[in-house]
């Protein structure tokens, strides 16, 4: 099978600010594997959700895992590994609990990091999600 790629985009919709221009896409299926790309408070319009509340910026990426998963003919159960990176170690706990209530007792493995910064300053959390389809789903 080859790889399904969905919601191609260009990056200057987001970085509009920057000489990014490359295209990308939102979610690419290899097989029974589901690849995100880093979900943040950017919907897929382009708007942003959360400026200055890393809570509702992971409730945001949160949404758009679900959605981006469904369109990759997987859903939230699939997930086998979360990356979380934070700019603030005091966004823990209320980035975990909001990550935490969207992923329920699905109980994957998971990686948290607090970094410097991301890709623009309003970003203070970034989500990345790695999924694989049970063989008898998919």
């Amino acid at each position: 099978m080859a790889h399904q790629r969905f919601r191609r985009f260009n990056t200057g919709l987001y970085y509009k600010d920057h000489d990014v221009k490359n295209e990308m896409s939102m979610a690419v299926r290899a097989g029974n594997l589901i690849f995100l790309r880093g979900q943040t408070g950017f919907t897929f319009e382009g708007g942003f959700v959360g400026h200055g509340d890393a809570a509702a910026q992971a409730d945001q990426a949160m949404k758009n895992v679900k959605v981006l998963l469904e369109e990759a003919g997987s859903k939230m159960a699939h997930i086998c590994k979360i990356t979380t990176y934070i700019t603030d170690r005091a966004y823990r706990e209320a980035v975990y609990q909001v990550v935490g209530r969207h992923l329920g007792d699905i109980a994957p493995v998971g990686t948290g990091l607090i970094v410097n910064g991301l890709a623009l300053p309003e970003m203070l959390v970034e989500i990345d999600i790695d999924a694989v389809i049970p063989d008898d789903e998919a």
